[in-house]
């Protein structure tokens, strides 16, 4: 019986390191497969994390920025002299008797009325008077959508 085993296993062990072979390289690719599934999940939580974070984050140097904004005016009057300033010529564009004025200023700068910064001016004083950071952010990312 020993003669036959080592004739049988002789033509059987080649076909078996075949058929292992195959399998542990089935496993492999599975496992890899898997692996790869497994990291892909955990960048794509990663980056939910992170954004949210970030979020986060915003929303709480929006916070420090009004408080330390309305900490800040007590300090000067500089303050004060910027916005009146900013709101004489606003409200000016709203006086009928100011009005050709105010166009006729804008058209010498070579603006066509009033000009973008203006705008942000406004909403600046507003934002850095009443503490409205938050607001400002959502009118600005409203604005670019």
């Amino acid at each position: 019986m020993g003669l036959l085993s080592k004739v049988l296993s002789f033509f059987t062990n080649p076909v078996a390191d075949l058929t292992g072979g195959y399998r542990e390289r089935k496993r492999i690719a599975a496992e890899t497969a898997a692996a790869v599934a497994s990291a892909e999940a955990n960048f794509k939580i990663a980056q939910f994390n992170a954004k949210a974070r970030r979020c986060e984050q915003a929303e709480q140097n929006d916070s420090d920025y009004d408080l330390l904004v309305l900490k800040n005016r007590d300090k000067t009057i500089m303050d004060e002299v910027i916005i009146l300033f900013f709101l004489s010529l606003f409200i000016c564009h709203f006086i009928p008797e100011m009005q050709p004025y105010m166009a006729a200023g804008w058209e010498a700068m070579g603006y066509k009325g009033a000009p973008w910064y203006f705008e942000f001016v406004i909403v600046g004083i507003a934002v850095s008077t009443l503490g409205l950071m938050r607001l400002f952010r959502a009118f600005w990312t409203k604005r670019k959508a």
